[in-house]
């Protein structure tokens, strides 16, 4: 078996034209490479919505879905920016958001939904009523999903209070169930600290997939590959040697026409920084 084969690496939804059917976007996800789809339930009221399919919507997308060939395989639960589990004012529908995300996956048969380490975002202060808060409804909500057979991961934000995966194992110590573990962000690691590959290595053994996107000092999010600080090889190299074989390309759609060659790209440049990471991981043990 070679390199390549033993690893497999998902399109975030985002990198497509919202505008697209699921049949649509399934199709040039595989076109372009791509082994699976992360499916995104963001702040907006139309993909929050998602969460209230009737069993027939979702019937039918699990269909599309067999008929493609191509699956959603993980969901990136990025509403919790605004319900996020600190909250006073939004600690009911937070817990909510979560539960229902929980029951979504089950019926969608994603086992994989990806957390946002925030204790609050927009209108609340990060302190230590907060974070504690966050702990708490964190470890009730995990118990939930275990029920339900559905894995969490918590990913590696731009905040002080998660920007790390050490951060983020404080959690997962904290609650200490198979059912919670790490889904870094290695472009938001870039920002948290200065030794990035340490810092991927506290995450041994509860790492289950990882975000690779690029950044630049302070800024998180559209940066193209290439043009920032992540040294890809050298961490996927790190997570390879950890067991980390999912990995889902990170960028977003922003209205260029050419959006289809530009996806097709950003799988090229991934393909090149594995390429590299099979190297390194030749040229030493990590």
């Amino acid at each position: 078996m070679s390199f390549k084969d033993t690893y497999r690496i998902g399109i975030y939804e985002k990198a497509m034209p919202q505008e697209l059917t699921w049949r649509e976007r399934l199709l040039f996800a595989a076109e372009a490479g791509f082994d699976f789809l992360e499916m995104s339930i963001d702040e907006t009221d139309m993909r929050i919505s998602r969460l209230e399919w009737s069993d027939e919507q979702i019937d039918e997308l699990l269909k599309t879905q067999l008929e493609t060939g191509i699956f959603i395989e993980s969901i990136c639960l990025s509403a919790q920016r605004r319900y996020p589990l600190g909250s006073l004012k939004w600690e009911k529908e937070a817990k909510d958001l979560l539960r229902k995300a929980v029951v979504f996956a089950k019926k969608m048969g994603v086992r994989l939904i990806q957390l946002q380490g925030y204790d609050c975002y927009y209108e609340e202060k990060s302190d230590d009523t907060t974070k504690e808060r966050f702990y708490r409804n964190l470890e009730e909500e995990t118990m939930y999903a275990a029920a339900h057979g559905i894995v969490l991961g918590l990913e590696t934000m731009e905040n002080d209070f998660m920007n790390t995966i050490e951060k983020a194992m404080y959690s997962v110590n904290r609650v200490n169930s198979p059912y919670l573990n790490v889904y870094p962000d290695i472009g938001n690691i870039y920002n948290g600290t200065d030794d990035v590959i340490e810092d991927i290595a506290k995450g041994r053994g509860h790492i289950v997939a990882a975000h690779l996107k690029e950044t630049v000092p302070g800024v998180f999010r559209e940066v193209p590959y290439g043009e920032g600080q992540v040294d890809f090889p050298s961490s996927i190299a790190q997570l390879y040697c950890q067991g980390i074989r999912r990995y889902v390309a990170e960028f977003w759609y922003t209205g260029e026409p050419n959006w289809r060659e530009i996806v097709k790209t950003n799988r090229q440049f991934i393909d090149m920084q594995f390429l590299q990471a099979e190297q390194l991981l030749q040229g030493r043990t990590m």
